[in-house]
């Protein structure tokens, strides 16, 4: 038991310092002065900075990966937009327990190791995946038009991710979860729902 809360000291450390100054430029001392322990302590759970801080970004993406639930139909099931509200719902209270995590994902991780940004991009592909069976199974069901549907799904990501990252930044003031979840569905579902569509006039040519 002493040997786990050690531990959870030690990576409560890690993510405030790479929040703060990034892989680069945190050092195990910066670490270890947060964590209050001794640099051997470190030792013993992590093998360098490298380690803990990849040990960080998987158990964050283990995580997000275990809040976002493939959209399942069937006697039983929940409506598709019921799902996907839970999607969304678990997803952003993640990010706003964790905004550090979140913090260290969108500024700090792409671009510094080779592995962990395939590992990066395996991960988004799967989210993308599961946003783009969402949109087929919509398109099945009358409620969503024919559309590019993974450039779709890129877009709908997109928008989650910046929302996260802002509200991980504190850039945004921190709505309660039902009126962020709210601002996500209606800003996605009001681009792809079938609707009566007013195509924009002509330019006026001038001169």
């Amino acid at each position: 038991m002493l040997k786990e809360r050690r531990r959870e000291q030690v990576f409560h450390s890690a993510k405030e310092v790479f929040a703060k100054k990034g892989f680069h430029k945190a050092s195990i001392s910066d670490i270890i002065q947060g964590a209050g322990i001794a640099r051997g302590t470190f030792y013993l759970y992590f093998k360098n900075k490298r380690h803990i801080f990849t040990c960080l970004l998987e158990f964050l993406l283990q995580e997000l990966d275990r809040r976002i639930e493939s959209i399942t139909l069937g006697e039983g099931n929940p409506p598709p937009l019921e799902q996907l509200r839970a999607n969304l719902t678990r997803v952003i209270t993640f990010s706003l327990e964790e905004p550090r995590l979140i913090q260290i994902l969108f500024h700090h991780a792409v671009g510094w190791d080779k592995e962990l940004d395939r590992t990066l991009h395996h991960f988004y592909e799967r989210v993308t995946d599961r946003i783009e069976w969402a949109l087929k199974l919509g398109i099945e069901m009358g409620l969503v038009r024919p559309c590019e549907i993974r450039i779709v799904a890129y877009g709908v990501l997109g928008g989650m991710k910046e929302v996260m990252g802002q509200l991980a930044s504190k850039r945004i003031s921190a709505l309660d979860i039902k009126a962020v979840v709210d601002g996500l569905l209606e800003f996605g579902l009001r681009g792809v729902l079938v609707e009566p569509f007013e195509a924009c006039p002509e330019p006026v040519e001038r001169g």
